[in-house]
């Protein structure tokens, strides 16, 4: 096993050499540039042990630059991630060795059904269906464990660098896919209904049963494409968990990290001990153009990694930054040239601490010198001179190593309000034809709350099933047409336990399996006292009142109170009591049109941009419900203007001994101040922050803050 880390090590880093593709600096300037990350305050490098780089010729294997890293790491008192697995759809390494085909007879990836692929290009993917290919990447990997577990350098292994998902037609694939259709249909006959939905099918023998891998009008049901889509999924959290046991078989106590490469897909593991995560803003926003402070903000979606939270995690609510920009883009990846100033880095980096990082790695020390990315990405000079962005991410290394006891401790302050994010749905929506128009829903909703100052949790369908609702006062689901009798049951036993339910129009009008429902919302309309009978294009701005978007349901009133009509008088909003809870059904989508000063994405184009103003509307909607509920705002903003209150980040967090953590950050262009009252918030001290002199004055119950563009302040209390 490696040499623990000290007691309150908070890895703060970037990623060095070996690379895991193109050519990394010289061997020769390692060791002064691993002296110099150690003088500046960081205190681990990520490195890459790849196959293809060690094993050139089959059976001759040389870790020697591997070695060397290590060793210097050890010298300067620096800790390693090592990225010992899979990189995107590779089980170890981005690339293979070709020796694997050539002498071992490893499948290559078939990416269509009948095609018959051949070793004539330079770049070539394998299946890691076949279990030759299993077998010698375990061979690999428990030897490289093996050669470094014990060595004082190593922090933790990670298992797969941001994963991707691997559709292959070969033998070995459809014979995995066949294997799960039977777990999850036990006979043919099974299978059969399952599938006839659009027409009828019949099959012989299960050798007749293929993937489907598209689904719409004419491409066939939707049953038969969401069983593959499930199964390809699958098939990569089973091969992460693969790759895990090979290196838990050798080293039990290391940690093994997992690195998503979105925070949206945090949930697709479950099983590492650490999870692990890519955040980038550049990569969208170098296509696109300059982003605003706010969108800046949350086109990031820290707020989602809580979707991968699992409570039998040693750190049940962190996890790790493995990526982050670390310096300048020019035009890789088709994007244009833009960069982030030392304070703008420092301050996003805050932000994911306040969310529960436990680690800052960013993406790269030094540049790669050949191919993609040279010249890019850098946190110090070409030639390795110290960088003021380098200089300013040492500083704040040293300041989280300095109470380190404070940023690896903090946990989830629950507000008790709680938003259903539907990426669960996500094929289904791929299938009907209008994937990722409403993924907006959440983040708007996610900013009304902070408007009003309760910061929701995020949770999926699978954090549901398994109980989160227990202790939440409102869940708010957004558009989700899709829901399943099994989540039906789990909905109504929260209402009737005296929860609030918030639904927005579309929702339950179809099963997970888009078989639609006569009567709705499905299996609930007793809970909502009232059925959705039609659906259709709104003609008119608001439901009841308040900015709405795309849909009017036709609402049959039953038991439920009607509180807001359109300007026909047809009902907007009903409410009914059901056991000892609210439900809530609105006949619009009222979260995609709280569409502050832009749009996230390019499909909302089609909606109108609101005022801040315009949105008090939906603002006061949300402070009523939530109030009902028992739930007072966690903090108020006053004496600044409402185009700078919704770039103040408030985030608190709790501390074991019983103290709040609270973060503030102003991720702005320019320098804000501003009244915070916290209540019942007393015998303040400042931790620390990002300016020259003291962020806060405490008044009363009440905060005066002034933070420079991009600037922070830590609180406890």
């Amino acid at each position: 096993m490696s040499q623990s880390a000290p007691k309150n090590f908070f890895p703060v880093g970037a990623s060095y050499a070996p690379l895991a593709k193109a050519r990394e600096v010289s061997i020769d300037q390692w060791e002064e540039d691993i002296a110099n990350m150690q003088e500046l305050g960081l205190n681990v490098f990520r490195l890459f042990i790849c196959w293809d780089r060690v094993e050139i010729q089959r059976g001759q294997r040389d870790f020697s630059r591997i070695d060397h890293a290590f060793d210097l790491a050890a010298k300067k008192g620096v800790k390693v991630l090592a990225n010992v697995g899979g990189t995107f759809s590779s089980l170890q390494g981005i690339y293979s060795p070709r020796w694997l085909v050539n002498e071992c007879g490893c499948t290559l990836l078939t990416p269509t059904q009948g095609a018959t692929p051949e070793l004539k290009a330079n770049r070539f993917y394998l299946c890691y269906d076949d279990p030759t290919y299993q077998r010698e990447a375990k061979a690999f990997i428990q030897e490289a464990v093996a050669r470094y577990q014990n060595h004082p350098a190593l922090l933790a292994w990670s298992g797969w660098n941001e994963p991707r998902l691997s559709e292959c037609f070969c033998e070995h694939s459809i014979a995995a896919f066949r294997s799960f259709l039977k777990d999850k249909y036990h006979s043919l006959e099974g299978l059969m209904e399952a599938w006839s939905t659009e027409f009828p099918l019949r099959f012989d023998s299960w050798d007749e049963v293929y993937p489907q891998a598209q689904a719409g009008f004419e491409h066939g049901g939707y049953a038969p494409y969401i069983d593959w889509k499930s199964f390809v999924a699958g098939n990569r959290t089973n091969k992460f968990n693969l790759v895990q046991s090979w290196i838990k078989e050798v080293d039990a106590t290391t940690p093994v990290i997992s690195h998503i490469a979105v925070p949206s897909e945090a949930d697709i593991f479950g099983e590492e001990d650490i999870l692990g995560v890519s955040i980038y803003t550049v990569h969208r926003q170098g296509k696109i153009g300059e982003f605003t402070p706010y969108y800046f903000t949350f086109v990031q979606n820290a707020w989602r990694i809580q979707e991968g939270f699992q409570p039998n995690r040693a750190d049940p609510d962190g996890f790790w930054v493995v990526e982050t920009e670390a310096g300048p883009v020019s035009w890789v990846h088709g994007m244009q040239p833009y960069t982030y100033s030392p304070r703008k880095m420092n301050a996003r980096d805050m932000h994911y601490i306040a969310f529960g990082a436990r680690s800052l790695i960013r993406w790269l020390y030094r540049s790669r010198v050949s191919d993609a990315q040279a010249g890019e990405f850098n946190l110090v000079g070409w030639d390795g001179r110290v960088t003021p962005r380098a200089e300013e991410f040492g500083r704040l290394g040293q300041f989280l190593n300095q109470h380190a006891d404070l940023f690896l401790n903090h946990h989830t302050d629950h507000s008790g309000v709680m938003i259903l994010d539907s990426t669960d749905c996500s094929t289904l929506a791929a299938a009907e034809g209008y994937y990722g128009r409403y993924w907006t829903n959440v983040p708007y909703l996610y900013n009304a709350f902070l408007h009003i100052g309760v910061r929701p949790q995020v949770c999926n369908a699978r954090q549901i099933m398994e109980g989160i609702l227990d202790g939440v006062k409102v869940l708010y689901i957004p558009f989700r047409p899709y829901v399943s009798d099994a989540m039906a049951s789990v909905l109504r036993s929260f209402v009737e336990a005296g929860g609030t339910l918030i639904a927005e129009s579309p929702f339950a009008i179809k099963n997970m399996e888009g078989v639609h429902h006569e009567v709705t919302p499905g299996k609930m309309t007793d809970v909502f006292g009232a059925q959705v009978y039609d659906l259709g294009r709104i003609q008119e701005a608001t439901c009841g009142g308040i900015p709405a978007a795309d849909f009017k349901a036709e609402i049959d009133v039953q038991t439920a109170l009607v509180e807001a009509s359109f300007e026909n008088g047809d009902p907007a909003i009903v409410s009914h009591r059901f056991g000892r809870g609210t439900a809530v059904l609105y006949a619009s989508l009222l979260s995609n049109a709280y569409q502050l000063n832009e749009p996230f994405q390019a499909e909302d184009l089609k909606l109108p941009t609101i005022s801040y103003a315009e949105g008090e509307a939906f603002r006061q909607e949300l402070r009523q419900r939530v109030q009902a509920a028992g739930i007072e705002p966690a903090w108020e903003l006053s004496d600044i203007s409402d185009e700078s209150r919704i770039n103040i980040q408030v985030i608190i967090r709790q501390l074991p001994d019983g103290r709040r953590m609270i973060f503030i950050l102003n991720m702005d262009d320019k320098a804000n101040t501003c009244t915070l009252r916290i209540p019942g918030l007393n015998d303040v001290e400042e931790i620390g922050n990002s300016e020259t002199e003291c962020a806060v004055v405490l008044e009363s119950d009440q905060i005066q803050v002034r933070l420079n563009e991009w600037g922070w302040t830590v609180l406890c209390g």
